[in-house]
């Protein structure tokens, strides 16, 4: 399962819309990567840039004073929505990387285990029994903490 689909929705953003000009409403809590919400951030700038343009080149022709009021309005809310927008693309980012920084590690943690087991096949086959015994013996004592289990005999890798 993917550990992004989990997280929790953004304080604050609980209910915000992005309404787009093409009709679609997308929820903030709705968007699952920070690439998704990257491509959204460049409609919605592109959205606002053509807004401004109608409202510059309304103010040349003498507009409709309803279209404009409407034009402004639409305006402020992409303006307002746009920060919320960018800290829910934070978010999302900052919980890729935190994945990435995680799968990383437990690989890099399996691949250690692996070489140690490896380890410790190899010296059960070169070793006495005795010797190996010996071995984990002298590892339970220094690490007992590691041994709870009670598996300190026998040299199970």
């Amino acid at each position: 399962m993917n550990a992004i689909s989990r997280i929790p929705p953004t304080r604050g953003l609980v209910g915000i819309d992005v309404l787009l000009i093409d009709g679609r409403a997308i929820h903030l809590d709705d968007i699952a990567t920070a690439e998704e919400g990257r491509q959204l951030l460049a409609v919605l700038d592109g959205e606002i840039a053509r807004i401004e343009d109608q409202l510059s080149a309304a103010d040349l022709r003498g507009a409709d004073p309803e279209w404009r009021r409407r034009a402004t309005t639409a305006h402020k809310r992409k303006r307002r929505i746009r920060p919320r927008l960018q800290e829910r693309i934070g978010i999302l980012r900052r919980a890729e990387r935190d994945q990435a920084h995680a799968a990383d590690t437990l690989a890099a943690s399996s691949a250690k285990d692996g070489r140690r087991r490896a380890f410790i096949l190899a010296a059960q086959e070169l070793l006495s029994h005795e010797v190996v015994t010996e071995v984990w013996a002298r590892a339970a004592e220094m690490k007992p903490d590691l041994f709870a289990d009670g598996r300190v005999a026998g040299g199970s890798a």
